[in-house]
């Protein structure tokens, strides 16, 4: 039957409940804002995308035979790819009837169906992996094998050597076969072993490369898996996976908001090295999340990350000198300093706040044309109020161009980030606003 005969909103919503195979749930995210990949909106929520087994399952409902006679028989039964179904319920009632599609009482138990469909499937999806990773290791174990014999064959041949110098010359080669043989089992034994890394580098025990698997598993959706990577990287040794695993907890992501817990991961990660995990603990005694506002403690965390190279550290520490948050001791670098280091390195949001600083005068003259720069390239790097900024200057020829076009361009860029007042911009521009802009230039000049 089609799928869309019983998609009303009371279907769907049962639908949505029952198709997230053990998932955790996914995080109520703004409706304005985009699902991560692998997931759907609806109502408001991110759901995972349903797999096209559980789609086929569904369209494979299509008829509905009812038989009363001293009680009813309703069956239904569904087929895909080999996988069979069916339910059957009874009533008392002397009718019979059959019509195209199923109606509201039996949609649980289609879901149902569909969904262990769907769990056979994917079942059978994870054993084919488990019996590769069996085959690698199996693998494994020969080359191992392999090179003991190889030893083995060395060593008899050393032996042989001592007993028999005369024929030194014959014995050397077979060293030398043997010492090939033994290479030639040593690599292959390598490439088994980063085979299984590059495959599954957490049965491997290669943490780091285990902590990326569950990075791509966030960016994808898909925050069960994630979770489960990230805690076997992190409990393995791997101190970005701890920072990276709190970052889910601070955000609610495939879990409720956990502040302590993420407070944990970042100290733990912070301890082992991780400069991320420096600035994300930083950043929450910056705004006293979960704990009281701190911010001597919080340089006491930027500054080290930043002196590892870690830009997003020093823009974080300038960003509270340039506010007056806290005061420029005198082994500290200016905030000046600290905001163009992280602009020029990785963080461009840095490069928003020391175009301010540029544009206001704050360290000398204005300085409209390097506070454009800066405004520009922190636009391009998806900072939606530099955007705003640098229209604002062109729509004012502030040391730039005069260009109302250029300005509503970069409005609407900001706009399309959400940012509200780009769109107050443009619809201002649209409804012509050289009056306003003439006053404004005349005030400044």
């Amino acid at each position: 039957m089609d799928v869309g005969s019983f998609a009303g909103p009371r279907v769907l919503r049962a639908w949505v409940m029952l198709v997230g195979l053990g998932a955790a749930g996914c995080a109520m995210i703004p409706s304005q804002a985009a699902c991560p990949r692998g997931q759907q909106h609806h109502d408001g929520q991110c759901v995972p995308t349903s797999t096209l087994v559980f789609e086929r399952c569904l369209e494979s409902f299509r008829k509905t035979r009812v038989e009363r006679e001293h009680g009813v028989g309703t069956e239904v039964t569904a087929q895909v790819k080999g996988q069979g179904g069916s339910f059957h319920r009874e009533r008392k009632d002397v009718e019979q009837a059959e019509y195209d599609g199923l109606p509201h009482e039996l949609m649980g138990d289609a879901i149902d169906e569909c969904r262990r469909q769907e769990e056979q499937q994917r079942t059978l999806e994870v054993e084919r992996a488990w019996a590769a990773v069996d085959e690698a290791e199996q693998r494994a174990r020969q080359a191992e094998e392999e090179r003991g014999r190889a030893e083995l064959a060395l060593r008899e041949a050393e032996q042989a050597i001592a007993r028999r110098e005369e024929s030194g010359t014959a014995l050397q080669e077979q060293l030398d076969a043997a010492q090939l043989a033994l290479a030639q089992a040593d690599a292959a034994l390598e490439e088994q072993r980063a085979l299984l890394v590059d495959r599954h580098p957490c049965t491997a025990g290669a943490w780091e490369r285990c902590g990326e698997q569950a990075l791509v598993a966030k960016r994808d959706g898909d925050y069960p898996r994630a979770h489960a990577l990230y805690r076997q990287a992190c409990e393995g040794g791997s101190a970005d996976a701890c920072g990276n695993w709190g970052v889910m907890f601070e955000h609610g992501l495939g879990a409720e908001v956990d502040l302590p817990q993420s407070r944990r991961l970042y100290t733990q990660a912070c301890d082992r090295g991780s400069a991320h995990g420096c600035v994300n603990l930083g950043f929450l005694h910056e705004q006293g999340r979960g704990m009281a506002r701190d911010l001597d403690q919080a340089v006491a965390l930027y500054e080290p990350a930043c002196t590892a190279g870690l830009m997003r550290g020093c823009g974080r520490w300038g960003r509270l000198m340039s506010t007056g948050a806290i005061i420029r001791g005198e082994t500290q670098p200016p905030a000046a300093e600290l905001l163009g280091r992280a602009c020029d390195g990785d963080y461009p949001q840095a490069c928003m706040w020391a175009g301010e600083r540029d544009l206001e005068g704050r360290d000398g003259e204005r300085q409209p044309l390097s506070a454009s720069r800066r405004f520009r390239r922190a636009c391009e790097h998806d900072v939606p109020e530099a955007c705003v900024a640098l229209g604002r200057m062109h729509e004012l020829g502030d040391g730039v161009r005069e260009d109302a076009g250029e300005a509503t361009r970069l409005y609407q860029r900001a706009c399309e980030a959400d940012d509200a007042r780009g769109c107050a911009a443009v619809e201002r521009l649209s409804r012509g606003g050289e009056a306003e802009r003439n006053g404004e230039r005349t005030a400044r000049r």
